[in-house]
């Protein structure tokens, strides 16, 4: 593998009303890990914001885009569990769930894996964050832009 970082993407259409799910691929390196060799807790943050960024960028909703039009997306609250460790050079997957259109907040699920010997992925962490829509002079809340909410209506469920 070339590159430490590309994307995987599973498209799901929501005529079932299922989640939609976007994966990365991230080759973990040696400034991301500790002492131990262990990935440290603070960069699954970081790989959270990958797997947030990939996803609207998947759907054609980009954060640049939003702050040209003056909407920015502070992050409100974030919760992370830690299972079993990602090691140096390790293939993870940073599998990022969204489930419902956004209002004035949007809510993502993550979870890290790894793969086994066996191809058989194992969980290494889970998580989630809440971001909200502000307008980027008078950082008041705001509903989602329409324009976002015309690019996911075609794969969120509406709720």
């Amino acid at each position: 593998m070339d590159s430490f970082f590309y994307k995987v993407v599973f498209y799901k259409k929501n005529k079932e009303m299922e989640p939609v799910v976007v994966d990365v691929k991230h080759r973990v390196q040696y400034y991301e890990t500790d002492k131990m060799g262990y990935v440290h807790n603070s960069n699954y943050f970081r790989f959270f914001e990958i797997g947030r960024t990939e996803f609207m960028r998947t759907y054609g909703v980009e954060y640049s885009a939003m702050e040209k039009e003056g909407v920015m997306m502070p992050l409100i609250e974030q919760h992370a569990r830690y299972h079993t460790p990602a090691l140096y050079d390790e293939l993870i997957t940073i599998r990022t769930i969204v489930e419902k259109m956004p209002m004035s907040r949007i809510h993502f699920e993550y979870r890290i894996l790894k793969t086994d010997d066996n191809g058989k992925e194992i969980l290494v962490c889970e998580g989630w964050n809440e971001l909200c829509f502000i307008d980027e002079k008078t950082r008041k809340p705001l509903r989602c832009p329409l324009w976002v909410q015309e690019k996911l209506e075609k794969v969120l469920p509406v709720k």
